[in-house]
């Protein structure tokens, strides 16, 4: 999939695509910008293709590409194209060039699918804790991260001890904040299921806000940096209200 397109001379572009084989990897499409080129769809940014390279001296040479699948409704919606820039981003800052990323990349593709379907900001924030999870930044959930208990009546998710902490143990936390039910059983399917489930279940209101604080903050602590864009988001559709 390319996650990045970068103008170069007069007519090629410099990608960044991420597969499953070779991870994040810069391509070098030649003559892609020239008008009627048969790769051109494919060399745009969320293009999902099969590709055929060759490997040249700095980078990865185009030799063809067929689309598999495009994500033209997403392209053609502002808003809906601001949540997959931030997966985007996020992928790749975090996957690894010239290794297997089979992975990140499905996860990828599962996650742009459900923005056309289900709240976007759910399927953000479902990304955002799949990826870590990949990653290797599990969070505890199987009990107490202090005491080890199973028994817990108000559920506490700490930053400190990265997971769940019960009512007893939260005065020895630093930073926690209180877990609804809705978004225990939220955080705990998410880890425990396969990616092509992963997006399988819904949330109120409620219990979205208190289930994206905690996610937001899990991944900005994890990846010291702030990838949502929630007030760009907010000042479009401020915008949008004022034109419509």
């Amino acid at each position: 999939m390319v996650i990045r397109e970068v103008a170069a001379g007069d007519y090629d572009k410099i990608l960044t695509v991420i597969s499953d084989e070779l991870g994040k990897i810069s391509v070098s499409a030649k003559g892609v910008r020239r008008s009627g080129n048969r790769h051109s769809a494919g060399t745009q940014v969320l293009s999902y293709c099969d590709w055929v390279l060759y490997k040249g001296k700095n980078t990865y040479i185009l030799n063809s590409c067929e689309i598999l699948y495009p994500f033209y409704e997403i392209r053609q919606d502002i808003t809906l194209l601001a949540y997959a820039a931030q997966l985007i981003e996020m992928i790749q800052d975090t996957t690894p060039e010239n290794q297997p990323s089979r992975e990140p990349l499905l996860l990828l593709l599962h996650a742009l699918h459900q923005l056309k379907s289900k709240n976007p900001e759910l399927v953000v924030r479902v990304f955002s804790l799949k990826l870590l999870q990949i990653m290797g930044y599990t969070p505890c959930l199987t009990g107490c991260c202090k005491c080890g208990t199973k028994a817990i009546d108000e559920i506490y998710f700490s930053f400190e001890d990265c997971g769940f902490i019960c009512e007893n143990c939260k005065s020895k936390a630093a930073d926690c904040i209180r877990i609804e039910p809705a978004t225990a059983k939220a955080l705990i399917y998410i880890i425990c299921a396969k990616i092509r489930d992963v997006f399988g279940f819904e949330l109120s209101d409620e219990a979205l806000r208190n289930f994206s604080r905690i996610v937001d903050k899990y991944c900005m602590d994890k990846l010291e940096k702030n990838y949502s864009r929630s007030s760009y988001l907010k000042e479009l559709h401020i915008n949008t209200d004022k034109n419509g």
